[in-house]
């Protein structure tokens, strides 16, 4: 089908009659993904009623979310599992109307800021102290404080515009920024807080003398500025909660990990916001990635 005959069956989405209507939307259903691109700039246009809104965005909303869990599955099963990918494809899901463009330009652009500042004479911690400086003082992120756990503070479209989110949020996302520049920065889901571990590549997955994962240089509290946590200090407080020192509390974790604690993140503060909608559709997306990363979830980190 032409675009000029896909934007014709398009505006049809107007007509009143709901026999047309039902036609239409089950071609535009077979037509699948291709749909997505025209549906959206509809959208966009101006002069639209509110019947055509309604049923186009309830259709985009529709494909747009099949769309998003087979680009979620192919993200699992493939073996460079970037997390600002999966964190694009997250901020679609949550709303399908939106263009991916500006989100991906800004992530880009703070990449490429801490890329133009780093060289490979730089010891682990010089490296770190340039992603905090670039990532905290010159594009201005730092922690929300205090109150509820709202979904603004975890989306990654609205922490990277308020400049502002929770641990998981920040941490997602400077690790995102870590992975596309070949660090070895990796995800720690430890209990009650996300923190991130730089680690010795060479020994990741090995285990030090008193049983916890080795190969961790330090670890970086995104939460705090990127402020850097000994793994003492992290075994002190493991301690404190009588949890075990060992590679599920404080060891690197998986890039699916981190987006499965993200995506039940959002479903929670969705749901103390009783917008059960979303909260629901979270939890629909958190089953599917279960489903698709199960065989895959005693793998150490990348």
């Amino acid at each position: 089908m032409s675009v000029t005959e896909l934007n014709a069956l398009i505006s049809l989405l107007e007509d009143p009659d709901e026999g047309i209507y039902n036609t239409v939307r089950q071609e535009l259903e077979q037509i699948g993904e291709a749909a997505l691109s025209p549906l959206r700039d509809a959208i966009a246009e101006d002069g639209h009623g509110e019947v055509f809104l309604s049923r186009a965005k309830a259709l985009l909303d529709h494909l747009g979310t099949d769309e998003v869990r087979c680009a979620f599955a192919d993200w699992i099963a493939s073996e460079n599992r970037h997390v600002s990918e999966a964190l694009r494809l997250l901020d679609r899901y949550i709303d399908p109307t939106r263009s991916q463009a500006e989100l991906k330009e800004v992530m880009d652009r703070i990449r490429q800021d801490i890329w133009l500042e780093l060289n490979d004479e730089m010891t682990a911690l010089e490296q770190v102290k340039v992603i905090n400086r670039i990532f905290f003082e010159h594009h201005g992120f730092s922690g929300t404080r205090g109150g509820a756990a709202k979904p603004s503070d975890a989306l990654p479209r609205e922490v990277i515009g308020q400049r502002k989110g929770n641990s998981l949020a920040l941490g997602a996302l400077y690790l995102a920024m870590s992975q596309e520049l070949g660090l070895p920065i990796h995800g720690v889901n430890l209990p009650n807080h996300f923190i991130l571990a730089y680690c010795d590549g060479g020994h990741l997955g090995e285990f030090s003398e008193d049983g916890g994962p080795g190969g961790i240089l330090f670890y970086i509290n995104p939460y705090n500025k990127g402020g850097i946590i000994h793994p003492d200090e992290v075994n002190a407080f493991l301690g404190h909660l009588d949890l075990p020192v060992d590679q599920r509390n404080c060891g690197p974790c998986h890039p699916v990990d981190v987006v499965r604690r993200l995506i039940g993140n959002l479903a929670y503060a969705f749901e103390r916001e009783e917008d059960l909608e979303q909260a629901e559709r979270m939890r629909e997306l958190l089953f599917f990635v279960e489903g698709c990363s199960a065989p895959k979830r005693t793998e150490r980190a990348e």
